[in-house]
């Protein structure tokens, strides 16, 4: 085996696992950006209050409780955060949620969300040419090592 057959099947063995990764994104990322897309549709943004700051761990992470009011009550939202002074107990801040599900929350204002699903658009867009990207190579470095000669 010479070197240039070498370097063609390092490439085929490298772009597959690349793909495979490339897919895992673009379903996760379709997803969130299908969520944020709902949520700057049909969202509502409210004021949320920070009821609870529970610490976890020894590396500053916390388990952070809002509370806001929806026209069916007063709804919880758990969320785990990293600590500081971000976070006060009392303090209100905004948040944007979905009237048809009020698990599927968004802690910022509406042009916050807007920009949450303009950034997931583009991570779909770069998971997407990453995922070509690596499937091209893998077909030529297939085609190179078919057509050279060992």
């Amino acid at each position: 085996m010479n070197l240039v057959t070498g370097v063609l099947v390092c490439f085929i063995v490298a772009s597959v696992p690349v793909c495979v990764f490339g897919l895992m994104l673009i379903s996760g990322e379709r997803r969130e950006r299908k969520r944020m897309t709902g949520l700057c549709q049909s969202g509502v943004e409210v004021q949320a209050k920070l009821v609870s700051l529970v610490p976890f761990g020894n590396r500053g992470y916390a388990s952070v409780t809002y509370e806001f009011q929806t026209p069916t009550g007063t709804v919880r939202h758990n969320k785990g955060a990293s600590q500081g002074p971000a976070h006060v107990i009392g303090h209100e801040y905004p948040m944007v949620y979905d009237p048809q599900n009020t698990k599927s929350v968004h802690l910022g204002d509406m042009a916050a969300a807007h920009k949450e699903r303009r950034n997931r658009e583009g991570y779909v867009r770069g998971a997407q040419r990453l995922t070509l990207l690596s499937l091209a190579a893998g077909v030529l470095a297939t085609v190179g090592l078919i057509v050279s000669p060992s």
